[in-house]
């Protein structure tokens, strides 16, 4: 398996990987208001999951074992206070973001040392390691792979001088602009995590939140993004794995 970019098998030849266990579907927490006849379902909050990488360690000595380990917890300390990639042994080209959370301390075995690296998925669901895109000139339709629904980053180069700006995905509006903005001006969203910006700088306050969800949720299948605007618009994702 591969963190940050870095082959575990890489950082030192007496480290094997004796099992990975990675999350199953994202916990749940499930969210219900009281009522005279039961509970009625008012939505749910996905909770992050963990990665556990079970690691062997050969060594002649505790002392070896325990300078091979120092080595392990670089890699798997390597992405510092950010996610970086994590690709599984047997899912290749998938990716979790991950951090490390924590590595147990060495089990001695007779001839090696076995060590627990867990690593934290803020967002627990695996990507596609390539971004998907298309683009095109006021509209564009595409398909969105995968078995989860994706969080997309749009932008849209303006054609014209505009008095305000609406996104419509399968024909329902999802993003609202109000407010002049001007031709050649980048209007960019991204729906992860959850800002607006034109021509680099922070927009929020343009949003008309009575016709913004803030909800284009690339589910899999066949979608059609359409703009108020004739400029170039381009949809950036990555496809999501359950």
């Amino acid at each position: 398996m591969k963190f940050n970019g870095i082959d575990i098998r890489s950082v030192h030849p007496a480290l094997s990987v004796n099992k990975e266990i990675p999350p199953g579907m994202a916990k749940r927490e499930i969210v219900t208001v009281r009522g005279n006849s039961g509970e009625t379902l008012a939505g749910y909050q996905e909770e992050r999951d963990t990665y556990t990488v079970r690691v062997n360690i050969a060594g002649k000595s505790e002392a070896e074992a325990w300078n091979v380990r120092a080595l392990l917890a670089a890699w798997a300390a390597s992405s510092g206070e950010n996610t970086a990639p994590l690709e599984p042994t047997f899912w290749r080209g998938k990716v979790y973001d991950a951090i490390l959370e924590s590595i147990s301390p060495p089990e001695f075995n007779p001839r090696f040392a076995t060590v627990d690296v867990v690593f934290a998925l803020p967002h627990p669901y695996a990507n596609d390691a390539n971004t998907s895109s298309a683009k095109g000139a006021g509209e564009v339709s595409f398909d969105v792979g995968g078995t989860a629904r994706a969080m997309p980053k749009i932008r849209q180069t303006m054609a014209a001088d505009a008095d305000g700006l609406t996104w419509m995905l399968d024909g329902e509006t999802f993003m609202r602009l109000e407010g002049a903005i001007t031709a050649g001006a980048e209007v960019e969203a991204d729906f992860m995590e959850g800002g607006v910006t034109i021509d680099g700088a922070h927009a929020e306050t343009m949003i008309d939140y009575t016709r913004s969800t803030w909800q284009p949720w690339f589910t899999p299948g066949r979608h059609k993004l359409t703009s108020s605007d004739e400029g170039t618009i381009e949809a950036r994702w990555r496809n999501e794995w359950i």
